[in-house]
């Protein structure tokens, strides 16, 4: 029972630290992580705080693990999957030539990478890891950092895993593969990963970069306003993957597309909101208790 009651008060302990810090920032919400602020917000007994961690470093080192162990990538809204719906429905009588085929994935990656852009950076979660990857380095040798560098290593690791697996079934639903020679679906998603970093490590302190736009038609695509994060993540999805040259696409086949697409789209309109809107409302684990 005592195990419990502890278990309970460091996630609720672990919520508030992670809250503040998502709200004030990483330099500033640290500066301000005063265990006796957050024991009394949190509601927790101080007896109870201090078994858990006798010093303000253990905490610290629990709390920032939990900053990392609740950034996740962002699933898609609602808003963004219509789009993608509206944009097949208007590309649909192109689908039988090479030509319409590619402004379709051209045009599909274009808008999707918008998309992810602007969602990553309203995402709080995702700013802190940004800053905390930065300012690891900066850390005091010892264990805090070693937990929080163990952390980062295993969340990206997993980033990598889930884009992967989004690339793959991407490249399924659209008639694509990797082309003869690719790296590895893993190698393009560690390269897409460090790019979109990239990309909003640039476009957080000026997010009307994201609206300096082009015209252009480039990847065989058809004509169109692209920012540069659009063209620098699609080229580098475009270089690593190909129309699979063995599959025929007729009637049957553009149906079947279709029917995958809508009813991929449908499960994830589906889904729960705390997955849609890419939330966690679980309780956090206890961390660092074996």
């Amino acid at each position: 029972m005592l195990e419990s009651k502890t278990s309970d008060s460091a996630a609720r302990m672990l919520g508030v630290a992670v809250d503040r810090i998502a709200r004030e920032g990483m330099t500033v919400g640290l500066d301000g992580l005063r265990m006796e602020k957050v024991i009394k917000e949190a509601g927790v007994s101080r007896a109870t705080a201090y078994r858990r961690w006798p010093s303000r470093d253990q905490f610290v080192a629990d709390v920032l693990v939990e900053v990392v162990r609740r950034t996740s990538l962002i699933p898609e809204r609602p808003d963004d999957l219509r789009r993608l719906v509206e944009l097949v429905e208007t590309h649909a009588e192109g689908l039988l030539t090479t030509d319409g085929r590619r402004a379709l994935v051209v045009e599909a990656l274009r808008v999707s990478v918008d998309s992810d852009v602007r969602r990553l950076l309203d995402s709080p979660q995702v700013r802190t890891f940004i800053s905390l990857s930065a300012t690891y380095q900066g850390l005091p040798d010892g264990a805090v950092r070693d937990a929080v560098g163990s952390a980062l290593r295993d969340t990206e690791q997993s980033f990598i895993r889930r884009r992967s697996e989004v690339y793959a079934n991407l490249a399924a639903l659209v008639g694509y593969r990797l082309r003869p020679g690719s790296a590895g679906l893993d190698a393009l998603a560690s390269a897409a990963g460090l790019m979109m970093t990239g990309i909003l490590v640039r476009a957080l302190p000026d997010r009307a970069w994201l609206d300096e736009r082009v015209e252009a038609a480039p990847f065989g695509g058809a004509a169109a306003s692209w920012s540069e994060p659009e063209r620098l993540l699609v080229g580098l999805l475009l270089t690593e993957i190909e129309p699979d040259p063995a599959l025929e696409w007729d009637v049957d086949t553009i149906d079947q597309f279709r029917e995958r697409f809508e009813q991929q789209v449908g499960e994830m309109l589906a889904a729960p909101s705390s997955v849609v809107d890419g939330t966690n409302h679980s309780a956090p684990e206890n961390l660092g208790e074996e």
